[in-house]
């Protein structure tokens, strides 16, 4: 009861203090709509359209949010993210700390367990280098560090890990921002032998996070974002990934647009 008073605390503060200063953009809003929701290399959403609302305030270089991600026609692809990061050095680094949840309408989800043997959450932290002015390069690292990330063999979590590299340039003659990315997993999953009733020895494969089995690579591909002019004040970027994770021997393509106050 005590974490559920805190946490309505904290929230009803960020929002009051928020609302308070709209007037300084410093409050926004959006809404993205994708034709999949595909996650670092795994289709979170399943086979159908996703939207994804956001909020957030920003002071300086400090940002306070949420997110989600919900399904059209898909009740157990749901999601409801809330983080905090952190941009320093001129705005060349970010630290992020994130809280996933994935609200399920028809499973017995409990949004405020936390004990770490049944909660639903995912604590990550991670570090992103930013680029520079002339050097479009970006990379970041995260760590899941509590939750429900996957485990070892004997039950703990494995600190599940994931990189990434991309080159972000943009072709100003085609009013086109192009990304190039390859992202990796790192210690997710193993292989246990398991010995059944007749006596024979079986190799099972526990995969993980990211459903790898130990270091591979889980999202390739390219990204374009060009952006339409509607009227004077108002303009629609439209954006499209093609993505492949070799791990999993999965390609996507997908197609979205988004809107944001």
């Amino acid at each position: 009861m005590v974490k559920k008073i805190l946490l309505f605390m904290v929230v009803s503060v960020l929002l009051c203090a928020a609302t308070n200063l709209k007037a300084q953009n410093n409050f926004s809003i959006s809404t993205d709509f994708q034709s999949r929701y595909i996650w670092r290399g795994q289709a979170l959403g399943k086979n159908v359209p996703s939207i994804q609302p956001g909020i957030k305030y920003s002071w300086k270089g400090l940002n306070v949010g949420a997110w989600g991600a919900f399904s059209t026609s898909e009740l157990n692809s749901q999601e409801l993210d809330l983080y905090v990061s952190y941009t320093f050095l001129k705005d060349m680094f970010t630290v992020i700390l994130t809280d996933y949840a994935f609200p399920q309408d028809n499973a017995p989800f409990k949004y405020f367990d936390y004990d770490k043997n049944t909660t639903s959450h995912v604590f990550e932290g991670g570090l992103i280098f930013n680029g520079l002015k002339n050097l479009p390069l970006s990379a970041s690292l995260y760590m899941n560090f509590y939750g429900a990330d996957a485990k070892n063999i004997d039950g703990d979590n494995v600190f599940s890990t994931y990189g990434e590299v991309s080159y972000n340039p943009t072709c100003e003659k085609i009013n086109t921002a192009f990304s190039f990315f390859a992202g990796f997993a790192f210690n997710g999953g193993y292989k246990e032998k398991i010995t059944s009733p007749l006596g024979v020895i079986e190799t099972n494969v526990v995969n993980g996070f990211y459903g790898n089995e130990g270091f591979a690579f889980v999202n390739l591909g390219m990204g374009a974002t060009k952006t339409l002019k509607i009227t004077d004040s108002f303009s629609l970027p439209i954006n499209t990934k093609l993505i492949f994770n070799p791990d999993a021997n999965k390609a996507y393509f997908t197609v979205g647009t988004g809107i944001t106050l």
